[in-house]
């Protein structure tokens, strides 16, 4: 079934004031972070809770920060927005996953502006092909497609950034590289098939394949 709208894990936080007056005082309102909303070719959309009782519906990652003293990093919207998130959605359908793995690992991210930014994990949103009765205009069953990971940053602003743009740290087993010097790692990007062999193995008329019939 298509979800255009997802549960998110509640995250507590601000929404800049810009985003929901029609007069900016350069303030901020607290809240929380309930839901997401994925619309095809456009930034990832959030829904927000306000303390003073109003729902504040799809806004982009840029409208929140953790704290008074987050960074604003540019002073156009535009560019701030491209900072925090890297890709468009892909698809009008999404996912929502906390991974156990990586709940609130540490994790660099690099971005555009060509510098990391550090923080901690919180969940994952990925988006995917919907009903398949629909005419699938998207690309997020691409073998390159990107997820998002939700991404608390140090500097007080949250950042939704693809796998490819991040750095892990585990000090059970991982030895981060040198961001200088940053590992060539193959892009899965061939489709395959578990069914691309042999068609004869499950032709048989029995239910275990390996009968032999005497």
């Amino acid at each position: 079934m298509a979800q255009l709208n997802a549960n998110i894990p509640y995250v507590s936080c601000f929404i800049r004031n810009k985003y929901i007056f029609p007069k900016d005082d350069g303030g901020l309102t607290e809240g929380y972070i309930f839901g997401c909303k994925s619309m095809l070719n456009r930034p990832m959309h959030f829904h927000f809770q306000s303390c003073f009782g109003a729902n504040i519906w799809q806004v982009p990652i840029s409208a929140f920060c953790q704290n008074k003293d987050f960074d604003i990093l540019s002073s156009d919207e535009k560019k701030r927005l491209s900072l925090l998130q890297t890709w468009d959605c892909q698809s009008n359908n999404i996912a929502v996953t906390t991974f156990a793995f990586l709940q609130n690992k540490r994790v660099d991210v690099h971005c555009r502006d060509d510098v990391w930014r550090s923080g901690k994990y919180l969940f994952t949103i990925d988006d995917y092909e919907g009903d398949l009765n629909e005419l699938n205009v998207g690309y997020s069953n691409d073998q390159d497609s990107k997820c998002y990971q939700f991404i608390e940053l140090d500097d007080g602003n949250f950042c939704i950034p693809p796998n490819n743009l991040l750095r892990w740290h585990n000090p059970d087993f991982i030895i981060p590289y040198d961001k200088d010097n940053v590992p060539k790692i193959r892009i899965n990007d061939k489709e395959m098939s578990s069914e691309d062999v042999d068609r004869s193995y499950g032709n048989s008329p029995y239910f275990f394949y390996s009968h032999k019939q005497d």
